[in-house]
Parts: structure tokens; sequence; C-alpha cells
């Protein structure tokens, strides 16, 4: 399986990040997947937290 991880950073003090990996009803099988959703799931995710910006995102195997 493939996760899907951000590195957000707060709006009101842009030097503090952290990574987030949301997790998604239907998990992504391969990085093809998660890559051309990845934009958009950064996008809703930063719309519902909006004391915080998506820096970066990426698709990487999950971690068991």
């Amino acid at each position: 399986m493939i996760e899907l991880l951000f590195v957000v950073c707060l709006v009101s003090n842009p030097d503090r990040c952290s990574v987030e990996r949301p997790q998604f009803q239907e998990p992504f099988v391969n990085v093809m997947a998660c890559s051309r959703t990845g934009l958009f799931r950064a996008a809703e995710w930063a719309e519902q937290h909006p004391k915080y910006t998506v820096r970066r995102w990426r698709c990487e195997p999950r971690q068991v």
C-alpha cells in the first residue's frame, strides 16, 4: 500500500512544520494512483485545516 504524506506549516509561523499522514477511506494501491490525486487531496486537507499550509506532498510505501 501507498500513503500520501504532507509537510504542513503553520500560517502564523511558517518555520513551524510537521508531517501529516492523513487516512483515506480507500487506500492507494500504487504510486500512480496516489500521484494522480495527491494535489487534490492536499488542497482538500488545506481547506479543512485553515491554520496550516501544505508546503510539500509525496507518495511513499506505507510504513507498518
